[in-house]
């Protein structure tokens, strides 16, 4: 897989293990990717693999969880990432 290295600023991608680092890899390529790396994915680990790591993942834009609710037919309150933003508190 042939992956854009601005994906990976914190790592160096040449140690990345595609198997090993799903839940690092989807999450990073869906919210910064370009559209090869999106399809680059979806190739590689296919479409029920990537919702999955995409609904558990701790972290996600919200643009990219309102893209893939109303791609797959879900509600945003599914996504891990959503529900734990509409925790967080605001201080007074």
């Amino acid at each position: 897989m042939h992956l854009s290295s601005f994906l990976f600023w914190d790592t160096d991608p040449s140690t990345l293990d595609y198997d090993k680092s799903i839940t690092y890899i989807i999450p990073r390529v869906m919210d910064y990717g370009t559209m090869d790396d999106i399809r680059e994915v979806y190739e590689y680990y296919g479409s029920d693999r990537i919702l999955k790591v995409l609904l558990a993942a701790p972290s996600l834009d919200k643009k990219t969880i309102s893209y893939f609710a109303w791609e797959y037919g879900i509600s945003q309150h599914e996504f891990r990432s959503y529900r734990h933003k509409q925790e967080w508190k605001t201080w007074k």
